[in-house]
């Protein structure tokens, strides 16, 4: 089994019952999209629940990138370079994928998939109808529209409100655990 999954330096905030609501619709649909607003945390969580399903799926885990992708017509080779598929001559870059695909039990992670959207869908569904054992974690910031997709909205980390809290129970919302873990991985003495 193998990944390209990063190795985060800092440490993950909040999100358990996200991560087990989107394990389990992994479990019945191939194709999730975790789906929300720039900056909320869709990558992170999909790394993080593809981090902790990778021993489930038998070929591991593959990430490809989608975010420096600027020309649609390449959303295959990054997906191709992401799982170690090669350009073969005579055969497309998606017979390429789908050859080498097919057989593996594997879970592919598109990031970033808003502005290759329709590339995105089409190769999400040319892949999964051809690749029985493939399911696939996306994200974007409006889903695929591929059928049996399950699209997940990623809420945002919880916050105190705007009234009424109390200092002493502030490290109970996620995102001020964030702000603190940030401080002190930037600044120990905060």
């Amino acid at each position: 089994m193998a990944h390209n999954l990063p190795a985060f330096l800092s440490s993950f905030v909040g999100r358990r019952e996200e991560m087990a609501a989107v394990a389990k619709l992994l479990d019945s649909a191939r194709l999730v999209t975790l789906v929300g607003a720039a900056g909320v945390g869709k990558t992170r969580l999909a790394i993080q629940v593809a981090s902790a399903a990778f021993e489930l799926h038998g070929e591991g885990v593959s990430l490809a990138r989608l975010a420096p992708v600027d020309d649609p017509s390449l959303v295959a080779a990054a997906v191709a370079a992401a799982v170690g598929v090669r350009e073969q001559p005579g055969r497309s870059m998606l017979q390429a994928l789908i050859s080498h695909l097919s057989p593996r039990r594997l879970l592919l992670v598109l990031d970033n998939c808003e502005h290759v959207i329709d590339a995105a869908a089409a190769l999400a569904e040319a892949l999964l109808g051809a690749c029985p054992e493939l399911r696939i974690l996306a994200t974007s910031r409006q889903a695929l529209g591929v059928a049996g997709e399950a699209a997940w909205p990623v809420p945002p980390l919880s916050v105190p409100p705007a009234q009424g809290w109390d200092a002493n129970g502030l490290t109970d919302f996620e995102a001020v655990r964030l702000f603190v873990h940030t401080a002190v991985d930037t600044d120990p003495s905060f």
